[in-house]
């Protein structure tokens, strides 16, 4: 053995063994962090060390039997008499080496039994219950010439409609893509983040009278290419259409998944072979997406030429009947909209009476103008079948929801929503107020607790969450004070002015009555955020004269929104009305009021659950004690925005705090 490791060392083998295994180190580091950085999946690493083994004993055999010199490789010669005879000692360093060979070769084993054993950071298991999932990556413009961004943008949009009506898959909203455009991330680290199981990337370029459209899906799991294709076709709108269909039939058999006669149906359908129309109605999309569409004349006529120039573009018709209605849903009649609406809704049901397009249309027409909300339901249910994971058939859906007051259902809806727009801190903040207004408690907790997302709404919720435990109003308005502070950027004056409020802070309130919002609403008569804190904050600091120049105005505004049988046409105005009367101490009028808008509310759960709070409030002031007391109950009941633990410690009640029904109150939540 001893004469074994003297040739060895003579041959130099030990020196070859040591360079091969520093140089396959340094390989393996640099394949770690470039191969993510090139989107190359993370086994290849594992295949580099692979190869690194399996190159070990020809390396040695190698150092066995040939030298690198000066002159180049040439054969080691073999050992003369004199030199095995020699049998020179092992020196020191020599041992030395050895223990450092037999440490680098235990540590390259050991990682790759770790890489080949243990799972990769991003490997999920895959999901067995529903659809496939999707994620359709934005896609992008291979020159900024021309109008290659214009038509990634529209494809990416169309290609997402699309999708959005397959019943044999699920998509994932657009707005939750978006945010991956340019991305660093790969597509394991995107799959896992979105929830998907496989993602579409793809790239437009537009030149002349050709575009050239490329797509590949990949899985997210094993970062796998599943299907690519590249599509070069004459620039038509016809052909857009065709090679977004051809697109989506592909995913669905790269996907092994079977097209319903649906889905057959759905993408057969070509919504404008009119390029110029096409022009015109991604431009109405890009002014919805960036703009306030409500009375937006721009947006309106973007649509009534896209409409002109195709009168068979459905798509278009739908988004203008629904512009057209909501600009008359707030009690202000537009004389021609309505007409022109029903008119192009006729058109609508004439030229595809079974489409998502008409579902939508019916809506819009039922629930902003006849604001007949069980008919509204009926029909978007309807649609949401015909569009399963379409995000904005399930918003609208939640809206009619809570005017029937059928908030679990809602819920469910808005978890759904989160599966498919999960990059949204939006559907976190709708749940978790939701849960609060049907007083899942606890529920609302753990869904704050289980967000990854920094949102105000939500951190402000788990605030007043911290209420339940601690009791304290003015640790409440500490917590409150010190979210705001961090979410400054976003913060309206009015939050910290109710945050003033709760910690009976009236000074610090008053002080930020200048910062409050002056304008009277554009959407019905009503004071504005400044004029209402100002009643309220006068009051609890018993300026009556400063009350007694502001009251008599205010009324006088509301006063002019009554319609001709005497009746306000809005029906927040009585609650207005009776915060006015109970800032001039007039209980019965203010009472009156109040109940009025209660009563009418139930009828509308919108107006109640949002509102039926502040009523209770409004009849606190009033010093209304039998009435505040029953409104309370009945909204911790119901769902609403008054929470036991809080509403009943908050200033507007001080006038009534010592009054036996309420004291009886508040021990029953004790």
């Amino acid at each position: 053995m001893k004469r074994l490791f003297i040739e060895l060392r003579r041959r130099r083998v030990f020196r070859t063994a040591a360079l091969y295994i520093v140089g396959a180190w340094l390989v393996l580091q640099v394949a770690d962090v470039v191969f993510p950085a090139l989107d190359i999946p993370e086994r290849a690493v594992r295949y580099v060390l692979f190869g690194a083994v399996l190159g070990f004993p020809a390396v040695l055999v190698f150092g066995w039997f040939f030298d690198v010199g000066a002159d180049g490789i040439s054969r080691t010669q073999p050992a003369g008499p004199g030199e095995a005879a020699a049998s020179l000692p092992l020196r020191r360093a020599d041992y030395v080496l050895l223990v450092a060979l037999l440490a680098v070769a235990a540590a390259i084993v050991y990682s790759m039994a770790g890489r080949v054993v243990e799972e990769p950071t991003f490997v999920r298991e895959r999901a067995t219950d529903g659809p496939p999932m999707v994620a359709v990556l934005p896609f992008t413009a291979a020159s900024l010439e021309g109008d290659s961004e214009f038509f990634a943008n529209g494809v990416h949009d169309d290609l997402l409609t699309q999708l959005a009506q397959l019943e044999s898959i699920r998509v994932i909203s657009r707005t939750s893509v978006l945010e991956y455009k340019d991305t660093a991330l790969n597509i394991r680290e995107i799959g896992a983040q979105l929830g998907a199981d496989v993602v579409l990337e793809g790239g437009v370029q537009s030149a002349g009278d050709r575009i050239r459209i490329n797509a590949q899906l990949i899985d997210a799991y094993t970062d796998e290419h599943m299907w690519a294709q590249t599509y070069d076709r004459e620039l038509t709108a016809t052909n857009i259409f065709e090679m977004q269909t051809e697109i989506a039939r592909a995913i669905t058999t790269a996907m092994h998944t079977t097209l319903t006669p649906q889905d057959v149906s759905q993408l057969a359908i070509i919504p404008t072979e009119n390029m110029a129309a096409y022009r015109e109605f991604r431009r109405a999309v890009e002014i919805r997406d960036t703009q306030r569409v409500w009375k937006n004349e721009e947006y309106r006529q973007a649509l009534e030429r896209a409409i002109e120039l195709d009168p068979t573009f459905t798509r278009a018709m739908a988004d203008l009947v629904g512009h057209l209605t909501f600009t008359n849903f707030f009690h202000q009649e537009d004389t021609e909209s309505i007409p022109r609406a029903e008119e192009v809704l006729e058109q609508i049901r004439n030229l595809a009476p079974d489409s998502v397009d008409h579902l939508l249309a019916k809506f819009f027409y039922a629930y902003y103008t006849l604001k007949d909300y069980t008919q509204a339901y009926a029909i978007i249910q309807q649609a949401e079948r015909l569009a399963p994971s379409d995000v904005r058939i399930l918003s609208v859906m939640t809206w009619i929801q809570r005017r029937l007051g059928d908030f679990d259902g809602r819920i469910e809806v808005i978890k759904k929503m989160m599966q498919l727009d999960p990059r949204s801190s939006q559907h976190v903040n709708n749940l978790v107020y939701n849960l609060m207004l049907t007083h899942q408690y606890d529920q609302a907790k753990s869904a704050i607790d289980a967000t990854e997302f920094e949102d105000y709404d939500v951190d402000s919720f788990r605030d007043i969450l911290g209420m339940r435990e601690h009791g304290d109003m003015g640790r409440l308005a500490a917590d409150l004070e010190a979210t705001q502070e961090r979410y400054a950027a976003v913060v309206r004056p009015i939050h910290t002015w109710e945050t003033r409020i709760v910690n009976r802070d009236f000074k610090g309130a008053e002080q930020v009555l200048a910062e409050l919002d002056t304008d009277e609403s554009d959407i019905g008569v009503y004071i504005s955020d400044q004029a209402e804190a100002r009643i309220i904050t006068y009051w609890f600091l018993g300026y009556e004269d400063r009350l007694s120049e502001i009251l008599p105005a205010a009324r006088a505004f509301l006063e002019q929104s009554r319609d001709s049988d005497g009746n306000f046409m809005n029906l927040g105005t009585y609650q207005l009305i009776g915060l006015i009367a109970a800032a001039e101490g007039k209980r019965e009028e203010a009472e009156k009021n109040i109940q009025r808008f209660l009563r009418e509310a139930r009828q509308d759960m919108t107006n109640y659950s949002t509102f039926a709070a502040e009523a209770c409030q409004i009849l606190g002031m009033a010093g209304a004690t039998s009435a505040a007391v029953d409104c309370l109950r009945e909204a911790y009941s119901k769902p609403s925005t008054a929470f036991p633990f809080l509403d009943p410690l908050l200033p507007y009640y001080d006038a009534i705090r010592d009054e036996p029904e309420f004291v009886e109150l508040l021990a029953e939540e004790q």
